[in-house]
């Protein structure tokens, strides 16, 4: 993503705000001054008396603009796309407006017991309000195409581009390369390349540095603040693309590759295009930026009401888990969150305190380390509520994967291809695994959750978690799924 996206944000955001002030003022003009409405023409009427409707109609506006997915990074996407957008927006705003004057003079002719036919007073201006959409349309529109030139410009200059690695050095990694070049535009600049004979080739490759090999990866992208690499591998098959992706999973990376490549991995995982360039977008994020921050707040408000509503219940778990067996009642353990962060997880205590004297290991479907206060805790989930605490803070979310420990993590990589896809997601409470399967007790069951995950992170949204919450409720009231 474009590094300027704030800059680009706040822009977008001022730009509309005028856009749709400059086309209430007209609209008051249309009004009151022009004389083109007879019933309401009236030139002493003063705009300052209009002030609050005028903020809050731009304020209706901006929240459309947003919900309908008006405030993403743009800059890199295609300019007749957003024109789009901002068509369906406009054309949403303007029939909101028309039910609303409508319906609110409906209900008056209701209440007061008026007939329900016959002429409405917004009929006549039916016209005025098609027009004001169209205008909404126009400014909002040409402001943001003149945005874009602005930006595009800077990134001309040099200003804000994003830094990419290529790994291979290949005839189609030097093409890319070049034609990231020509087009500085497109906000995307090419470090170096990566290449795995990196010990035995002359440290330059069409014109750019050749950095390192393929296991270099996380140190060099730390080091030149790489946020893309683009995979020109000359095989394609898919054990040399997994190979690769095993170094590039989990770290905060676009990851891209050259059609001929994606082809070996079509149907496995969504794309996107990259626009301007002969690239696929493999583990792209399409969950739009609104719903992201809302579902941060929904995070955060659902997780003080659980919290505050399940004091009782935690309480009575705790003496029952003192009461069942010796030990604390909490069990603290270090798991792998987003992009491989560590954090601290606290569980409700439901093993014996010597579970793991041999190491660490999977539970099985009637593992003897359970406690009877445990399955019973598991079974119902009420052993997860203490990771509440892990929501607030902001480590985990109320929906997504399971949080892993990095000795699982580790063993699991080198096992099942693109496993590490699940560290691009913050690790949640809940997710479409837990609800659609039960513990992983085999390799076998973590292959299957897998594709649970990477189905969540496909389609993530807030809709889908709303869902997964729902069905969580269902698998705590009658136990299925928790097996």
């Amino acid at each position: 993503m474009f590094r300027g996206n704030k800059l680009e944000f706040l822009l977008h955001l001022l730009g509309d705000a005028l856009a749709v002030f400059l086309c209430f003022l007209a609209a008051f003009w249309v009004q009151f001054d022009s004389g083109w409405i007879a019933d309401k023409f009236n030139p002493a009427k003063l705009f300052s008396e209009y002030t609050r409707v005028a903020i809050a109609s731009t304020c209706g506006w901006i929240l459309l603009f947003a919900i309908t997915g008006l405030y993403r990074s743009w800059l890199l996407l295609s300019r007749t796309l957003q024109v789009l957008y901002v068509a369906r927006a406009a054309v949403l705003g303007t029939l909101a407006i028309l039910l609303g004057l409508f319906g609110f003079e409906f209900i008056g002719r209701v209440t007061t017991g008026s007939p329900l036919l016959g002429d409405y007073i917004y009929g006549s201006r039916f016209r005025w309000i098609l027009l004001y959409g169209f205008a909404i349309f126009f400014l909002v529109a040409t402001f943001r195409m003149g945005i874009a030139l602005f930006l595009r410009a800077l990134l001309r200059k040099g200003y804000g581009a994003n830094k990419i690695l290529i790994l291979g050095a290949t005839e189609a990694g030097e093409k890319i390369a070049k034609a990231f070049s020509r087009a500085p535009e497109r906000g995307r600049k090419v470090v170096g390349f990566l290449d795995e004979h990196f010990s035995v080739m002359a440290h330059e490759f069409a014109g750019f540095p050749v950095l390192g090999k393929y296991s270099d990866l996380a140190s060099i992208v730390k080091k030149y603040k790489i946020s893309g690499i683009v995979i020109s591998h000359d095989s394609s098959s898919l054990q040399e693309i997994t190979r690769v992706l095993a170094w590039a999973c989990d770290l905060p990376l676009h990851i891209y590759v050259i059609p001929g490549l994606y082809n070996v991995i079509s149907g496995h995982y969504r794309t996107n295009l990259v626009h301007g360039f002969e690239l696929q977008e493999l583990f792209a994020f399409t969950m739009p930026p609104w719903q992201v921050q809302v579902k941060r707040l929904m995070d955060i408000i659902v997780a003080a009401i659980l919290l505050l509503g399940t004091l009782p219940i935690m309480l009575f778990a705790a003496i029952a888990i003192k009461l069942d067996s010796k030990g604390p009642v909490f069990y603290s353990q270090e798991r792998v969150g987003l992009y491989g962060k560590r954090f601290m997880v606290r569980k409700f205590r439901t093993m014996r305190t010597d579970a793991e004297k041999n190491g660490a290991q999977w539970a099985t479907k009637n593992d003897p380390r359970i406690t009877r206060v445990g399955r019973f805790l598991r079974k119902t989930r009420i052993d997860e509520l203490p990771q509440l605490l892990s929501v607030l803070k902001g480590e985990m979310s109320m929906v997504g994967p399971r949080p892993e420990r990095a000795v699982f993590i580790e063993k699991l990589r080198e096992q099942i291809p693109f496993y590490i896809g699940r560290l691009k997601m913050k690790p949640g409470l809940t997710g479409w695994a837990q609800v659609r399967y039960h513990y992983d007790t085999s390799l076998e069951d973590v292959q299957k959750k897998l594709e649970y995950d990477m189905y969540y992170y496909e389609n993530m949204s807030l809709l889908l978690d709303l869902q997964i919450l729902f069905r969580t409720i269902y698998v705590v009231l009658t136990g299925k799924g928790a097996q």
